[in-house]
């Protein structure tokens, strides 16, 4: 179970990246990216990331 932890937290490291730094290749090279961004607009976007990342680091925590 030690290894599920890792990978949460490495999910939740790679979603930090994703809401602090704004790299193309996180929003331009995914359609599905593209279209929640229309959907839910550019600041709604980057709030989901940061949820998504604090989802993450509570279940790495409990895995660990």
């Amino acid at each position: 179970m030690d290894y599920l932890g890792l990978i949460f937290f490495l999910l939740a490291a790679l979603y930090l990246v994703a809401y602090f730094v704004e790299i193309p290749i996180f929003y331009e090279g995914n359609p599905k990216t593209r279209f929640l961004i229309e959907k839910l607009g550019k600041k709604g976007y980057k709030i989901l990331l940061l949820v998504f990342a604090i989802i993450f680091i509570v279940l790495a925590f409990i895995f660990k």
